[in-house]
């Protein structure tokens, strides 16, 4: 009799946390983005002709980028899933993962740094190769939106059935014809999404291309703009437009992932047999010198150059600077209430995803999948106006809001590590007079333990390192990423902030590092 009153307690009190987690992600997660799709019903909306021209830009530049992602995306995602015995594999792929976690206007500094100058005084050209503009904006667009496609990819690669490939080999196919014919159309939806991934981070970033940008307005910072000009409506008005294409974007991505279909209904076999042999190598050679010069360099570049600022002057300069090092102790600070809270409420809402709970767990991840692909800049204004509404101070309102952008990724590593736990292994242990937190400690948790400690590093760098949402919802507290931008627009970027990008630098590069651990000693058992 006790044993039934107590899983009674027990059913009702997890529906009670469910219903408080659903009701968080409803209320202070999901709602506050998307409040200002109530301007689209409103008289005064106007695009005019300077959002028209950055939209342009925006859209254009994202296509460049998704493009060049691709070509070179694709084989080192195809190389990192299939050559196992690949020499300093781990290494490589930790290198490229970089971009993932380190703050973005510390990759805008060390991209500017590299492109506009470094490089440049090599050729004995003191102005840099590159100067600010399009080509800059792409190059550092490609940068961090790079690492999207190949670890999309190269996880839908590690689904593929070898024995299709290898039955088509021994039938005499060549190893091109393999690939195009067998192994694409099998790992498409990775593309797919590795795209629309990158097309969207593109869309989505603001204080690294306010740096880079030059005259050359984009979407993102020119909502910022408005939004510092007081002019909200141009600024929702094209917020409205970027949340819009988001959400155009996630449709087609699940409509093209189940229908999309891999023309393969011509085979050249002496052609593609040709192209197996003679151009692989040269493949090889073109996709290495572009993640090296492209990608990596132009990454580390700052830390490398810069490692000439660590001197005992420069660091107790920077102690003392009060403004640097509030802003580096409001943005940990920030970033660590933002990732206690969400993983509190990540864990339930987890649940309710990958158990699909209440049968709505679809309904919540394709909630998420919306917030992910939200431009920030847009959904800071989005959330400056919901909050504003209430009477909070604006430190409270700058970590409901980095709660909002960083919650989806925190829930999409946990539920994905819950969809994989068989839930006969917990109903036996309550079966057997576990209580809840017993069977989720002995059992559960183990098993989506690098799940956890995923969401909780991508929660925690992602809030660290937002710009656009921050310069959207605070006027007067600054984040330390957003202390770099104006440093830099204004001319001010001394020994002091350079030191302080590569102490975030350093940190993103232990996160990754600690990452790849777990992940790895996980695999491993």
């Amino acid at each position: 009799m006790g044993f039934r009153v107590e899983r009674l307690l027990s059913k009702h009190s997890s529906k009670l946390m469910y219903f408080i987690s659903l009701a968080f992600f409803l209320v202070v997660i999901f709602t506050p983005p998307v409040y200002i799709l109530s301007y689209a019903f409103k008289s005064q909306f106007v695009i005019n002709e300077a959002s028209r021209t950055a939209l342009f830009n925006s859209l254009v530049i994202g296509f460049v980028v998704t493009l060049f992602d691709l070509v070179f995306g694709l084989p080192v995602a195809w190389v990192l899933a299939r050559r196992k015995s690949l020499k300093h594999r781990h290494l490589i792929d930790t290198l490229i993962d970089m971009p993932l976690v380190v703050p973005t206007s510390v990759l805008g500094l060390s991209v500017y740094f590299f492109w506009g100058g470094g490089l440049g005084s090599l050729f004995g050209v003191q102005d840099g190769l590159i100067s600010k503009g399009p080509i800059m904006i792409i190059l550092l667009h490609i940068v961090f939106s790079f690492p999207y496609v190949v670890r999309s990819i190269e996880a839908a690669v590690f689904q593929i059935d070898k024995s299709h490939e290898q039955a088509a080999t021994m039938l005499g196919a060549s190893q091109f014809t393999v690939f195009r014919t067998i192994s694409l159309p099998l790992f498409k939806a990775g593309v797919i999404s590795g795209a629309i991934l990158a097309f969207t981070r593109s869309l989505s970033e603001t204080g690294a291309t306010m740096m880079v940008a030059g005259l050359t307005s984009t979407a993102p910072t020119i909502v910022v703009d408005y939004k510092k000009a007081g002019d909200i409506t141009s600024a929702a008005a094209i917020s409205v437009v970027l949340i819009g294409i988001a959400v155009v974007l996630l449709v087609l991505t699940k409509i093209l992932s189940k229908s999309f279909r891999v023309p393969v209904t011509h085979v050249w076999p002496s052609e593609e047999r040709t192209l197996s042999k003679e151009y692989v190598h040269l493949r090889d050679m073109l996709v290495s010198f572009f993640v090296m010069a492209i990608i990596l360099v132009p990454t580390f570049y700052i830390a490398l150059s810069g490692l000439g600022v660590l001197r005992s002057d420069t660091i107790s300069s920077l102690l003392r600077d009060g403004g640097i090092m509030n802003s580096i102790i409001v943005s940990f600070a920030v970033a660590f209430i933002v990732t206690v809270v969400n993983l509190a409420f990540s864990m339930p809402l987890s649940m309710v995803i990958s158990r699909n709970k209440f049968k709505i767990g679809g309904v919540i991840d394709t909630m998420s999948d919306v917030i992910l692909l939200v431009p920030t800049s847009a959904l800071g204004l989005s959330l400056s106006m919901f909050w504003g509404n209430f009477s909070f101070n604006e430190f409270m309102i700058l970590v409901l809001a980095h709660m909002s952008f960083s919650m989806p990724l925190m829930l999409k590593p946990i539920s994905a590590a819950l969809s994989g736990v068989d839930p006969n292994l917990e109903d036996a242990a309550r079966t057997l007079g576990a209580k809840p937190l017993k069977v989720f400690m002995t059992i559960t948790y183990p098993l989506i333990k690098p799940g956890i400690v995923a969401g909780i590093i991508m929660t925690f760098m992602r809030s660290l390192s937002e710009t656009g949402a921050t310069l959207s919802v605070s006027d007067n507290i600054k984040t330390i990423p957003v202390l770099l931008v104006d440093l830099f627009n204004a001319h001010q970027v001394d020994d002091k902030a350079i030191l302080a990008s590569i102490v975030l630098f350093a940190l993103s590069f232990v996160f990754i590092l600690v990452l790849k651990s777990i992940t790895n000693k996980n695999a491993k058992h």
